[in-house]
C-alpha cells in the first residue's frame, strides 16, 4: 500500500530490535484473501484499502508451524493512520508511513519492498514472486 510515495508498515518489537512488516493476519472463516487483507490493514493501521492483486507468495516455516503468507497490492481508499485495538493486542508498537530513506537500515517484510524500491510496488505488474522457503525464528 503506497501513498504519496511513502509505503504503509507496521512495526513488532523482536527480540532486542523490531521489524516492519506490511500489516496482514490470518483468514476468518468465510473470508477470501482478498477480504482477509483489506480487513487487516484496516483493523491494524485504520487506513481503507481494496487489495488489487497478489505479488508474493511465501512459504514461511517456523518452529511449531509452517505458513503460507499471500501478499497483496493495495489500492488507497483513504482514512488516517490510527492507533487501533486490534493492533494493540497482536503486539504493533506503530503504524506510519514510510520512504525509502527511512527503510534503510530496517529489517522490512516482505523484503521485495526493500527490493523493488516503494516506486517499483507502487508500478509492480509482474508476475507472482514464489522465493524459497524462509525459515524464521520464532
Amino acid at each position: 500500500m503506497v501513498r504519496d510515495g511513502r509505503v504503509l508498515l507496521v512495526r513488532y518489537p523482536h527480540g532486542e530490535g523490531s521489524f516492519l512488516v506490511a500489516p496482514g493476519g490470518a483468514i476468518a472463516d468465510g473470508e477470501s484473501l482478498a477480504q482477509a487483507a483489506e480487513r487487516e490493514v484496516q483493523e491494524e493501521t485504520g487506513v481503507l484499502v481494496r487489495a488489487r492483486a497478489p505479488v508474493m507468495i511465501e512459504n514461511l516455516r517456523a518452529r511449531r508451524y509452517q505458513m503460507i503468507k499471500v501478499w497483496y497490492l493495495c489500492d488507497d481508499l483513504g482514512g488516517e493512520v490510527r492507533r487501533t485495538p486490534e493492533a494493540d493486542r497482536e503486539g504493533i508498537t506503530r503504524a506510519a508511513w514510510y520512504t525509502d530513506e527511512e527503510l534503510a537500515g530496517e529489517t522490512v517484510y516482505p523484503d521485495i519492498v526493500l527490493t523493488l524500491g516503494i516506486e517499483g510496488v507502487r508500478t509492480y505488474r509482474g508476475p507472482v514472486f514464489d522465493p524459497p522457503v524462509r525459515v524464521a525464528d520464532f
